[in-house]
């Protein structure tokens, strides 16, 4: 197998999750702040992140690591943090309650990095 297509997909899926925890945090207090116009760019942006992160995920994971239960989970929760990171940003946009989400968004987001960093294995 050549390794510098998989190379360039993991530095790829690495650096959207590096840059969507940046994005997620500024979206947020944004949104927040009642930067409403500003707030829906960074949101946009980090749409961007997770529809790469989740094609170089997918991608990694069925070419690769396809044997690998391990990733599957760590695939599902990914979903789940996306889901989480849409709740808090769209509760955050309305002026609702917002802060169970974006911290729920943050743990899971921490706990999928470290998935991906094999610190549970």
């Amino acid at each position: 197998m050549n390794f510098v297509p998989y190379k360039a997909l993991l530095e790829s899926h690495v650096g959207g999750w590096e840059v969507a925890i940046v994005l997620l945090v500024v979206a947020y207090f944004l949104y927040r702040a009642g930067k409403e116009k500003a707030g829906k760019i960074v949101h946009m942006l980090l749409r961007l992140m997770m529809v790469i992160i989740l094609v170089s995920g997918a991608w990694m994971l069925f070419t690769v690591h396809a044997s690998e239960v391990y990733f599957y989970v760590k695939g599902l929760l990914a979903i789940v943090a996306f889901g989480l990171i849409e709740m808090s940003l769209g509760r955050a946009k309305r002026q609702e309650g917002s802060i169970g989400f974006f911290i729920g968004c943050l743990i899971v987001l921490v706990v999928v990095i470290m998935l991906g960093y094999r610190v549970f294995a």
